[in-house]
């Protein structure tokens, strides 16, 4: 009888692993779904280490910044490619994590889903400054964020 019930069990894993697996695949490979690593770096906020950290997405057009020297996280979209463009992501934030995906249907960090009433300290984009490894701008409230990698 242990037999019968341990192959069942192993079957359920497997489906349940094809199942996940698929969904996780077949977004990815029809570019609904974008993933986002861990950047090794730092940010600084007026000069100042903070514990802040970075994301970018596969194709490394957006930096995703988050700093961490306020009451709670407070994360930037900073565009990589020909755009100039820095937004602010409200209270959403990544979690440190090493990767994380993000579908097209509801993006966490787009002017679409943001509620302006929860910006903290809204980012200025006439001031974004990129480099081949940092970019820098400032913010509604004076703060210099610079991120490094």
């Amino acid at each position: 009888m242990k037999a019968p019930l341990q192959i069942l069990g192993w079957l359920i894993f497997v489906s349940i692993l094809l199942v996940v697996g698929a969904a996780v695949v077949y977004p990815t490979a029809k570019g609904h779904m974008k993933w986002y690593f861990r950047v090794n770096g730092q940010v600084t906020v007026d000069g100042h280490e903070t514990g802040g950290y970075m994301h970018a997405n596969t194709d490394r057009t957006i930096l995703l910044v988050t700093r961490t020297d306020g009451i709670r996280p407070e994360t930037y979209l900073v565009s990589l490619g020909n755009e100039k463009a820095v937004l602010d992501c409200g209270e959403w934030h990544p979690i440190r994590l090493l990767a994380f995906p993000v579908t097209d249907v509801n993006p966490p960090c787009s002017a679409v889903t943001l509620d302006s009433s929860r910006i903290v300290d809204a980012p200025v984009a006439a001031t974004l400054v990129r480099r081949s490894r940092s970019v820098e701008f400032s913010t509604a409230s004076g703060k210099n964020v610079k991120a490094e990698w």
